[in-house]
């Protein structure tokens, strides 16, 4: 009995003891309008999992339109275009667009290639894929690193 309590006593006091979240980076603030996005971005972490030969390059500002006459589409993307290398396949978004701290590419018309990659390189990429589809929460670290966040997790981003 003495040694059930002292185990019940024990193993509440382990959950009570439970590390705390390290409080805020002071360096690292949301994104602003005068804050420019524009160029090559690394992704150098997908969800903590070290990302290799992947990158973002955000083109024009905008996001695309898409128009439907009859059987024809037309769609219009910002110029240059942005484009994305997620490891081993490529992804061109419609355009993006940003609301404050918050960002969202045109998954509308958009074109991702389907190579035969390896599993590793294919699990990474889908990550990274579903967290771009989604609209995300940017955080800045001047003087380049960019952090995307969103449901579906986090991208790590150097210039």
């Amino acid at each position: 009995m003495i040694r059930s309590a002292l185990c019940l006593s024990l193993a509440l006091a382990a959950c009570a003891s439970r590390p705390q979240a390290p409080p805020p980076d002071p360096a690292v603030r949301p994104v602003v309008a005068s804050d420019s996005l524009q160029g090559r971005w690394t992704i150098v972490a997908v969800n903590g999992h070290r990302s290799r030969n992947s990158w973002i390059e955000f083109g024009g500002e905008g996001l695309g339109t898409v128009t439907r006459r009859g059987d024809a589409v037309f769609v219009g993307s910002p110029q240059p275009p942005t484009r994305a290398s997620l490891g081993c396949n490529d992804w061109r978004p419609n355009g993006w667009a940003r609301n404050g701290d918050k960002l969202m590419f045109g998954v509308e018309m958009s074109s991702r290639t389907e190579r035969g990659c390896d599993p590793a390189t294919t699990a990474l990429e889908d990550q990274a894929y579903a967290i771009l589809r989604l609209p995300m929460t940017m955080e800045l670290s001047p003087p380049g690193r960019l952090r995307l966040i969103n449901e579906n997790g986090t991208l790590d981003l150097v210039r």
